[in-house]
């Protein structure tokens, strides 16, 4: 049995910013000033502040709020979730562990673990819980730790190249997330699927 790790944002997530932002049709006025809501994500992704706090801090004008707080402070419900990728880890979890670990903030955290496919996982660690991120490299510690893994027995799939040169360093198989075929190909030659 292995255990498989995956990343959320740019892996199981899709989307940036600025497709969150193009699914509300902002003007481009607009988008020049709600942009920055998602400048300096690591502050929430280490600690216990809200989005909503979050969002309260930019003193946005009263328009925008009224417009877009609702929503923004939600921002998490409007990402695409990579539907092959979910189908992956279903498969993955018939003969293997399956964890989350991701810099993530509490508020969605919360709403990722509902997810179907996401809901009913061995385990989660985020980053808000232990205000470190990836990173830092102190993140994939408490994984193995809580969960008490033998890092060779891991595979760790990340969008980010310095996320996996420190799951490599820890003693993991780090997978360097381009694209679906790759990853499930990855599983396929290794027999793991």
């Amino acid at each position: 049995m292995k255990n498989i790790i995956f990343d959320l944002g740019g892996v199981i997530l899709l989307g940036k910013a600025k497709d969150i932002l193009h699914k509300l049709n902002v003007t481009n006025d607009e988008y020049k000033v709600l942009i920055k809501f998602f400048d300096d994500w690591n502050v929430m992704d280490t600690t216990d502040e809200t989005v909503e706090t979050k969002f309260d801090s930019y003193n946005f004008p009263d328009s925008i709020k009224s417009k877009y707080k609702d929503k923004l402070i939600k921002y998490y419900e409007l990402r695409d979730v990579n539907k092959n990728l979910i189908d992956l880890i279903k498969e993955l979890k018939k003969n293997n562990r399956v964890y989350i670990l991701s810099d993530n903030n509490k508020d969605a955290s919360n709403y990722y673990k509902t997810i179907d496919g996401l809901d009913n996982l061995d385990g989660y660690v985020f980053s808000y819980e232990y205000g470190t991120i990836k990173k830092d490299g102190k993140l994939f510690d408490i994984l193995l730790e809580k969960y008490n893994l033998n890092p060779s027995d891991c595979y760790f799939i990340d969008d980010t190249k310095e996320n996996i040169e420190v799951a490599n360093s820890k003693g993991m198989n780090g997978i360097y997330y381009k694209n679906n075929e790759e990853v499930i190909n990855y599983f396929k030659e290794r027999s793991i699927i």
